[in-house]
């Protein structure tokens, strides 16, 4: 790591340097997740993995895991028992 005008170099491990603004640019991502990539990661196919997206449909995020709970326990026994009652 070396200081090029005012901004900081990174040395990969096939001897390549990159900045922060070099990655951000060409991955796609902001500044400060190439930073992060740069100070975490010298494995350049690391660096310069392309940004991944999150699918609208995830079926393992937390909002779609509560959906399908909360749909479980409306067909729950106890609890359909429970509605008759009330």
């Amino acid at each position: 790591m070396s200081n090029k005008g005012n901004y900081k170099t990174y040395t990969l491990d096939d001897g390549t340097t990159a900045t922060a603004q070099e990655v951000a640019e060409k991955v796609g991502v902001t500044i400060n997740n190439a930073r992060t990539r740069l100070s975490v990661h010298s494995d350049p196919a690391k660096v310069w993995k392309a940004r991944q997206y999150k699918t609208p449909n995830d079926e393992d995020s937390y909002k779609m895991r509560s959906i399908r709970n909360r749909e479980a326990s409306m067909y729950n026994e106890m609890f359909v028992l429970m509605m008759k009652k009330i």
